[in-house]
């Protein structure tokens, strides 16, 4: 064969791009409003005033609001993953389990990447009215998921709700009962919430300020637990390209690489609504 059939490796990569297991996927799919790796989202504006009865004894016209959707197109980032080397790419091509086990790897890499993304991406930068930080301290964390859920219902918001729990957190819950812990385990759901769990989450500081993505744990930091609305948050995804080099002259082996284009967010992307952490 002249090279490799690029169109079966980049079709291992598309199918399921992240795990069905994995938090990523309680979230809006906005994959269909990419049109060359570009995303094209619209905030929406302001709400019509509601009147009751308002014709009775009134001619005045209806008064007219102007409602202009925030228009926001975003570029979809590029992960690319390490090249990794095998011998004799080409035979590995043609038998199915060796192909999709060096499928696997780079996918598994990918998938890991943008959950992390993700989970950085959807925990609040602030406390206010539409975004929660709840400070355990030496506290339930029973009760601060119940103050979460109590949060969200007090915005009117009771479905699709999502809670992406630590070991640490989870361990606590099993500490304060267990009862509770095992049923979590089983039904996957709590006060509302569906559980999802996730270790590396995003790292706030002793003042409960959220550290930049990337930033090290120092002494004092935090790893939050964190919630949000899947018909807040969005995933997406583009183009796949891989790159390889047959008989590399360096390493007398040959070489593969995969290039992905997606993205997580917010859809209200500039400014980002209900969203919840909790921490230590």
């Amino acid at each position: 064969m002249a090279g490799l059939q690029k169109e079966i490796w980049i079709a291992g990569i598309q199918e399921n791009p992240v795990p069905d297991n994995s938090f990523v996927l309680a979230s809006t799919d906005k994959s269909e409003y990419v049109e060359n790796n570009k995303l094209h989202l619209a905030e929406a504006g302001i709400e019509p005033a509601v009147y009751e009865n308002y014709f009775a004894g009134s001619e005045t016209d209806l008064p007219l609001a102007t409602i202009t959707d925030i228009p926001n197109e975003v570029v979809l980032a590029t992960y690319s993953t390490e090249r990794t080397r095998h011998r004799e790419l080409q035979e590995i091509e043609l038998q199915y389990n060796k192909r999709m086990s060096v499928i696997n790897r780079h996918k598994v890499a990918l998938g890991r990447n943008i959950g992390v993304r993700a989970a950085f991406a959807w925990a609040p930068a602030v406390d206010n009215s539409t975004n929660k930080i709840i400070e355990v301290g030496a506290g339930s964390i029973i009760d601060a998921i119940i103050d979460m859920q109590a949060f969200y219902n007090g915005l009117d918001m009771y479905d699709n709700l999502h809670i992406c729990l630590t070991a640490d957190h989870m361990a606590k819950i099993k500490k304060e009962n267990k009862v509770l812990y095992k049923e979590v385990l089983s039904t996957k759901e709590m006060y509302g919430f569906k559980v999802h769990r996730n270790n590396k989450n995003a790292i706030y500081t002793s003042l409960n300020a959220k550290k930049a993505f990337g930033a090290v744990l120092e002494a004092g930091d935090k790893i939050c637990s964190f919630t949000w609305s899947s018909d807040e948050t969005f995933r997406c995804f583009g183009d796949v390209k891989m790159y390889e080099t047959l008989s590399s002259a360096a390493s007398q082996a040959d070489e593969i690489s995969f290039a992905q284009r997606a993205l997580v967010g917010n859809i209200r992307a500039t400014n980002p609504k209900y969203l919840g952490a909790i921490l230590d």
